[in-house]
Order: structure tokens, then sequence, then C-alpha cells
């Protein structure tokens, strides 16, 4: 059965959706070589990645050299973006809600530390998968409300930011 799950993909600053429908033929090359070339519409084009962060899904990858910053979104991030954040101001926010009825499975900071946008918080236990609660915006966390093996609701406070 093909999988066809969304994907938002974020290119300098451009949005585009695709959809996956055969997994089982994707090639992921692993090496240490800096530099490939790839046949584009019978033309060659030299392809390298400058920077790669798998965590949270961003790469620099320079094509022919021009820079291309890529974001790639699964259908549960765009899912957790869209339940946890409710304007684009997201650094006026001052708590994170669980984006699911869940199990917290693990706490990843404390209170009195500083994080960034997108460092991890929680992992959270839902429908026997593990969802990593990241960060949606800089800030010092001053509150946790829940603590690992604890069952949470949705739109739980989880923790505040000050």
């Amino acid at each position: 059965m093909p999988n066809s799950l969304p994907f938002l993909l974020d290119v300098n600053a451009s949005q585009y959706t695709f959809q996956l429908i055969d997994a089982d033929n994707i090639t992921l090359n692993d090496s240490n070589v800096n530099n490939q070339i790839i046949l584009d519409n019978n033309k060659s084009k030299l392809v390298s990645v400058k920077g790669m962060d798998h965590e949270l899904k961003r790469y620099q990858i320079q094509i022919d050299g021009r820079i291309y910053h890529v974001q790639i979104s699964d259908a549960v991030d765009q899912q957790i973006l869209t339940m946890n954040l409710k304007s684009k101001r997201s650094n006026q926010l001052k708590e994170l809600r669980a984006p699911m009825p869940g199990l917290v499975r693990q706490v990843n900071v404390q209170v009195g530390d500083q994080v960034d946008a997108g460092d991890s918080l929680f992992i959270l236990e839902a429908m026997k998968m593990e969802n990593l609660l990241k960060s949606p915006v800089n800030g010092k966390v001053s509150d946790i409300f829940v603590k690992p093996g604890e069952s949470v609701e949705k739109n739980q406070i989880l923790l505040s930011f000050s």
C-alpha cells in the first residue's frame, strides 16, 4: 500500500507541499563524500550538504553554487504547529500546552533553564508513538506542571515561559 503522507517543504522562505508516494524506492546517501553529482532533466548538477540538523529537520544544501535553506515538516510537525501556535507572534507565547492527550515519558528541561526555539522540552507518548515537543520560543522556563509518568489531556499546560 503506498504511503502518501503530506509534507511541507520550506526552501528559502518559499513553501511547497509534496506527497511521498513510494518510500521504498528512496535512497539516502550517507557517505562522507562532500560533493555529489546528480542528473536533473538530463543536466548534471553539483550538490553538497553544507549544514544539517536532523532533529530540527533543517538543512543547508548547495546546488551549483547556490545555497538553499530547507526545512521539512511532516504531518505530525504540521499538526503540532496548528494545535500549539495560535498566532505568528510566537515569541509572545507564555506557556506550552499538550497538543494531544498522552503520557509524559521525559522532561528535558528544569525550572530556570534558558531555551531557544526548537530545543527539545518533552517526549510525549500518544497512540504508541513518542512525540518530541520542542520549544516554540526563546525564553526561560518559569514553571513545569508535569513530570515523567503523568498522563496529560489535550491543551493541558505543560510548562510556562517567563
